[in-house]
């Protein structure tokens, strides 16, 4: 079974440096909400995103909603779900969650989430929730290894092994953060080519479902 954990995920509110952009006041009052409980996203918030630091990693919850899907349609293989944040939150999953697909119904769970700090807000077994843990900390119950372009090359079947905690990039452009660095000092790579959290998602539950 596999251990997973998103990183650097470009998953997060709008922040306040941009709270009063007119994209950003735009879009929040045609859903009814406070510009600060709306969720990032560069397809909406681009030119107001600008201004913030890297922003080219940031508001891309639509990676995460992908790979969601594809990761628990095989829950057969995911002992372990987790998303770590661009702004360092460490989200639990859990395997039993059956995301929406539809990416206008994800977006509001996701708001709820970051704002309230788990799904259903008042639910002893959440389908979602921040956890009061730094990656460092989680990371010490596994065998941290990180999937980077950069990485040793290596085959796929390798990393079907429970004891691993198996970091995919849930961002779009960049490198990882100095965080990710220091707890995943060991990393490999499954293509000779650039893959998308998506690409990498796939080939990885494909490979080791055949396995399992």
């Amino acid at each position: 079974m596999l251990n997973i954990i998103l990183l650097d995920s470009g998953l997060e509110l709008v922040p306040k440096e941009i709270a009063n952009h007119p994209s950003v006041i735009q879009n929040a009052k045609k859903r009814g909400k406070n510009p600060t409980d709306t969720l990032l996203d560069i397809s909406i918030h681009y030119h107001a995103m600008k201004k913030l630091n890297n922003w080219i990693k940031r508001g891309r919850p639509d990676i995460i909603h992908m790979a969601l899907i594809m990761l628990l349609s095989e829950k057969q293989i995911i002992k372990n779900l987790y998303i770590h944040t661009i702004d360092s939150k460490i989200i639990k999953i859990n395997t039993e969650m059956r995301p929406p697909k539809n990416y206008n119904r994800f977006v509001p769970l996701m708001e709820q989430l970051l704002k309230f700090g788990k799904v259903p807000p008042n639910s002893e077994l959440p389908l979602m929730e921040v956890m009061k843990v730094k990656l460092k900390d989680l990371a010490k119950n596994y065998i941290p290894i990180l999937l980077s372009e950069n990485g040793e090359k290596i085959k796929i079947n390798y990393l079907c092994n429970d004891n691993f905690l198996i970091g995919i990039g849930g961002f779009q452009h960049g490198d990882f953060s100095d965080e990710v660095k220091s707890v995943f000092n060991k990393a490999f790579s499954i293509s000779n080519n650039v893959l998308e959290t998506h690409q990498v998602v796939c080939r990885l539950i494909t490979l080791c479902n055949i396995l399992t």
